[in-house]
């Protein structure tokens, strides 16, 4: 049977990523004149708001001027207008149309909004989602064939809730919650598995095998960060067999976690499949070790993406494990809460291309002390690091969002560039970002929830796991008794996912392992302190080693671990 709703929505999003990558082209070669109109633009539309009163942006005619004017600003210039503009006030930051917005988590844990405006909404919708499409056309068309029709593992969920501005959400979410009626024609995982009811509690990584694994025509793999993708086929090597079981008799297992009207309604309307069940069996039962387990299982998967640079990149080596060496993956692009902002133009790329249509660029190069005389797109050196300050197209004027770039060349006139960390970022394992603010705020509440005084403490992203995970390591002032020692685990957790909004939907996806509390020895933190000073180091400026980042400081705090 031709899949004709398929071929119609595969050729029409292929041409729609290749408009967008001719769109880059045309951008690129004139980007500098871009950012200038881009600075008129925003000053000409905005002036009238009240921070454009206050800031004076009507005196601005040049990016000079704008440089001179308009401050440098952080998340606390914005935080009362933006929260003013949630409950439906007009005219605050930015005269363009808001009826999105996106929400982090602050430095201090503290939960950030940010407005989205048409525009900004437009560009992400159009680079995050159908520029990777294009990157896949090209692919094919390099192999001599166009792109066949898409139907794929897509790991998202999607969830929004209403306030009287507009609805709030997640970035990643905004393009799937667009298009949301032709999400079935291209996704394995029916509406409910994608747009859960918030606060559900479900088996994602189970749900989604168990409706992807029975079509054997899925074409491509989908997920927002690299680490949910990877974590998933780990419990699939885990439990295939169950998996299998499943999918010949018809049914969802007993023991998965979702709402019984789900439950209910799908084994109606599963079918028994014990030919599919028998072909897959055949191929788990081969290993996962001698030979990639996705093009066994999947032989129509051509590409996949999501996001992997910086520290995910780690898990896209692990990934290759599964998917092989021939799959290639698209990155997505770099984006932040506050803008998407650059994105690659070919697969297996981490390079990506400024989008010079979605915001004005300033940077600071690393050596450079404070703000004054920040250089622009046109001032750049390949090869170096910068702090990017970012003003968005919805409201937010020379922002420091703290992330550190580097420069790898250029696309015409565009930097293109790739994501080397954040400036007050101390861990990260699936995109959650948890900053030494966060984590001081986290330990310390958890210190007074358990009523220990902590003599110090340290954090290990562990990343040898699937999926990841958090280990605080601690040393109480006094000995802690077993009974609360088997609290601990369960309180840290509930402590991280207080103090930093990311955490608790990565751990329910699956893609963020659950956390660990492992308590030192008396006296580990004065016997490292003396490892430093043996060392030369003057301990008047030793600071408190927060995070546990080489193999030697690993091998140094677990070896005081409690027996």
């Amino acid at each position: 049977m031709i899949d004709i709703k398929g071929y119609l929505l595969s050729g029409w999003g292929g041409f729609v990523g290749i408009c967008e990558h001719i769109k880059l082209y045309i951008y690129s070669n004139r980007a500098n004149k871009m950012q200038e109109k881009c600075i008129k633009r925003l000053m000409r539309k905005n002036k009238t708001t009240v921070y454009g009163e206050l800031n004076n942006f009507k005196d601005v005619k040049t990016v000079e001027d704008y440089q001179k004017i308009v401050p440098v600003s952080t998340y606390a210039d914005y935080d009362e207008y933006v929260w003013r503009m949630a409950d439906g006030e007009k005219g605050l930051i930015t005269n363009m149309y808001v009826r999105r917005f996106t929400e982090s988590s602050g430095s201090t844990g503290k939960q950030k909004l940010v407005p989205l405006s048409y525009w900004a909404e437009w560009v992400c919708q159009c680079f995050s989602f159908s520029a990777p499409v294009g990157c896949a056309v090209k692919w094919f068309a390099k192999k001599g064939r166009p792109l066949p029709p898409q139907k794929g593992l897509l790991t998202a969920e999607t969830s929004w809730r209403n306030v009287p501005g507009g609805t709030i959400s997640c970035l990643s979410s905004i393009p799937l919650l667009n298009i949301r009626p032709l999400v079935p024609i291209f996704t394995t995982s029916p509406k409910e598995v994608l747009f859960p009811t918030s606060g559900e509690d479900m088996d994602m990584h189970y749900l989604k095998l168990r409706f992807a694994l029975p079509d054997k025509k899925t074409s491509y793999l989908g997920t927002i960060f690299i680490t949910t993708l990877e974590s998933m086929f780990f419990y699939m090597e885990e439990n295939w067999e169950m998996l299998c079981d499943d999918i010949e008799k018809g049914i969802i297992n007993d023991s998965i976690k979702m709402p019984e009207e789900l439950r209910k309604k799908y084994n109606k309307k599963l079918k028994p499949n014990p030919k599919r069940a028998a072909e897959l069996r055949e191929e788990f039962k081969k290993g996962f070790d001698d030979s990639p387990i996705i093009p066994r299982i999947w032989p129509n998967v051509g590409w996949m993406y999501g996001m992997g640079t910086g520290t995910l990149s780690f898990y896209a080596k692990k990934l290759r494990r599964y998917i092989g060496e021939d799959i290639p993956m698209h990155y997505l692009g770099y984006t932040a809460t506050e803008a998407f902002m650059a994105v690659p133009i070919e697969f297996n790329s981490y390079e990506y291309v400024l989008l010079p249509n979605n915001g004005f660029y300033e940077f600071r190069p690393l050596d450079r002390e404070g703000y004054d005389n920040l250089l622009t797109i046109k001032d750049l050196e390949v090869g170096k690091e910068y702090e990017i300050v970012l003003t968005n197209m919805s409201g937010f004027y020379r922002y420091r969002i703290e992330d550190v770039i580097k420069v790898t060349g250029y696309y015409h006139q565009s930097p293109k560039i790739t994501f080397c960390y954040r400036l007050n970022q101390v861990a990260n394992i699936s995109g959650e970002k948890v900053s030494s603010l966060a984590f001081d705020e986290i330990v310390a509440n958890l210190s007074e929830m358990m009523d220990d005084l902590y003599i110090g403490y340290s954090i290990y992203p562990d990343r040898t796991t699937s999926p990841g995970h958090y280990v605080l390591l601690v040393e109480t002032a006094e000995p802690v008794n077993e009974e609360k020692k088997a609290r601990y685990n369960e309180a840290f957790e509930k402590m991280l996912c207080k103090g930093n909004v990311s955490v608790e939907p990565l751990i329910k996806s699956g893609a963020l392992g659950h956390c660990e509390v492992k308590f030192l020895k008396h006296g580990t933190y004065d016997a490292y302190r003396e490892v430093l000073r043996s060392r030369g180091a003057n301990l008047n400026q030793v600071k408190p080693l927060k995070v546990i980042d080489t193999d030697e400081k690993k091998d140094f705090f677990f070896s005081y671990i409690e027996d």
